[in-house]
């Protein structure tokens, strides 16, 4: 009996291993194809910087054929305007560019309770989908409803529903310092605001909802503001940054672009690089996402996330902007 027992605990976890092989092979194809349809059916331009941008010598050579502007490092900025009157543009644009990080833009507390006020009486979507709107507070019911599991609940035409946001957008230190590390006149991308919920996922999943290691290519060169709405700590969903990584990729993870594991990153990089962010309601933070990075998995409160993204080109494929007529509840 316990010769069987052991055989039959090696077989589930023979079946186990391959149906994760399985989903990890999906992940990735799904990924490529994604990736290229919605290239070639919204934006070739967009779909071609992502194939260049990879590598830095592409990025280097296509931001010198753009014509790079002017020398912004002597912009003036208007600091009674902003919401962040005790950063320094300087610190944030020199520490960017050694770290790929830089902690401890906050937001003042009266703009985190509007924004919070915002998503909790505005419907956010399941999974991205427009035809899944719900609010936070039925998720449940949402969930047992459209018999789906939602691991994200996005919002849409955020900077036109909520003032809060739209003043972060416009907010002038955060565009000075998009401008001086872009070297460029910022433009606004888009914004993304988001609940990751607790619970379990599976490998297909984590991929969709960026909770694995990867990289992005929004740009040339772009970067992105994030603001914990909620309280975040190791239970809740907190962001990990892998520091210096935006300057230093192995040949592999520029050919073969894809979701890397936690041992692969840590051999590589060292565990003394990744950065976890946890922080009360407000904590914000830059980040330039060429640095590997995601989100953790909550697994015991949800967490709720904005996200500012500015570049050097907006190739209308960021923004979160969806017509009201697509937008359905369930």
């Amino acid at each position: 009996m316990n010769a069987s027992y052991h055989l039959n605990l090696r077989r589930l976890m023979s079946i186990s291993l391959f149906n994760n092989y399985l989903d990890r092979i999906f992940s990735k194809f799904y990924n490529i194809c994604y990736e290229n349809y919605k290239g070639l059916t919204k934006n070739p331009r967009w779909l071609l910087m992502r194939k260049i941008a990879r590598f830095k010598t592409g990025r280097t050579i296509m931001i010198f054929l753009l014509k790079p502007s002017k020398n912004l490092s002597s912009l003036v900025v208007n600091e009674s305007n902003s919401c962040f009157t005790d950063v320094n543009v300087d610190d944030v644009v020199n520490t960017l560019k050694t770290e790929g990080l830089y902690l401890g833009i906050n937001l003042p507390q009266e703009i985190v309770k509007e924004i919070v006020e915002f998503a909790y009486s505005t419907v956010c979507y399941g999974n991205r989908k427009t035809n899944m709107g719900f609010f936070y507070h039925q998720k449940q019911q949402a969930q047992l409803k459209s018999g789906k599991i939602f691991i994200i609940g996005s919002y849409f035409n955020t900077s036109l529903l909520c003032p809060a946001i739209k003043k972060l957008q416009n907010d002038p230190k955060l565009l000075a310092i998009a401008a001086r590390y872009l070297n460029a006149q910022a433009v606004h991308q888009g914004n993304m605001m988001w609940w990751s919920f607790s619970g379990e996922t599976t490998y297909h999943q984590k991929s969709q909802a960026a909770q694995l290691f990867h990289y992005d290519i929004d740009d040339y060169r772009f970067i992105k503001f994030f603001f914990y709405l909620t309280d975040v700590d190791d239970q809740s969903g907190p962001h990990i940054c892998v520091r210096g990584s935006h300057n230093k990729k192995k040949l592999s993870y520029l050919w073969l672009r894809k979701r890397e594991t936690d041992e692969e990153i840590i051999d590589y990089y060292g565990s003394e690089s990744l950065v976890k962010i946890c922080g009360k309601a407000g904590f914000g933070f830059v980040e330039d996402p060429l640095c590997f990075h995601k989100g953790i998995t909550p697994t015991d409160k949800d967490r709720l996330i904005l996200q500012i993204e500015f570049a050097r080109t907006d190739y209308g494929m960021q923004h979160d902007f969806r017509a009201s007529s697509l937008l359905k509840c369930i």
